[in-house]
């Protein structure tokens, strides 16, 4: 298999689904394989929650590619508008793990873990940015006149950067109780990480759409990495690690 260009690699399946499996899929093997819960953590009463939280997101991590791309051709229903209700929906399920976890963990912090308000919460965050994007490129056609299809995505992105950045400096600090100084350093940490993936996507963008240039589709393989295959591992290894551990909970017996 070989490819004259990296927008030829990027846009095969070898890239846009099967290189995105195989993190996720060793991960569910390693969750499989470990099934007690840690004896510490960032927030020891969330250890059940974290758990299912990974192993829920990890399938979704896996199907979001596979659905949007071969399942549908698989099944027929790659024509019309199904494919991109599909992506867009998947793409609304990525941001809101975000901030499903972020508020999950501060109200187990505050000793209030009702999650379906936490998820309804969530949610409403989840459409800020979507809403925000399509006000943008609205205001920018009538401005500049048709633009790029590709633009809504860079304002989509761009967006997020925003967001994850005030969450990080205002509604993390503000939302955090004031004795849970290593809670608020990983989640702090964790919308680190999704702005840097945002921003690797907005750039690579910018690189294509501006400057024409085919690289930009290689740069573009490393934010898709990072959000489909190493996101869950990264906050489920820095949940556990001894930097952000809280506290010890008793044993858990095997599931």
């Amino acid at each position: 298999m070989t490819f004259s260009t990296w927008r030829e690699l990027y846009q095969s399946e070898a890239q846009a689904v099967w290189s995105l499996w195989v993190v996720p899929a060793a991960f569910l093997l390693y969750l499989a394989a470990n099934r007690r819960l840690p004896l510490s953590s960032v927030e020891p009463r969330a250890a059940a929650f974290m758990r299912a939280y990974v192993l829920v997101f990890a399938v979704e991590t896996m199907l979001d590619p596979l659905a949007g791309g071969p399942l549908l051709r698989w099944l027929g229903l790659a024509g019309g508008m199904l494919p991109t209700v599909v992506m867009v929906g998947f793409v609304l399920l990525g941001d809101f793990r975000v901030f499903f976890l972020v508020l999950a963990l501060l109200a187990f912090a505050r000793g209030t873990p009702h999650l379906p308000g936490v998820a309804a919460r969530a949610a409403l965050w989840t459409l800020v940015v979507p809403v925000v994007a399509v006000a943008c490129e609205a205001t920018l056609r009538a401005l500049v006149g048709e633009t790029p299809s590709q633009s809504i995505w860079l304002v989509y992105e761009l967006s997020f950067v925003v967001m994850a950045l005030v969450w990080r400096r205002v509604i993390v600090p503000a939302r955090t109780p004031s004795d849970r100084l290593r809670l608020r350093g990983y989640l702090r940490t964790v919308l680190v990480y999704v702005t840097v993936y945002y921003a690797l996507w907005a750039l690579a963008d910018v690189l294509i759409m501006v400057g024409g240039l085919d690289a930009g589709w290689a740069l573009r393989i490393v934010p898709n990495q990072l959000y489909y295959a190493f996101y869950l591992p990264f906050v489920y290894a820095l949940f556990v690690s001894p930097r952000y551990a809280e506290a010890s909970s008793a044993p858990q017996t095997s599931r």
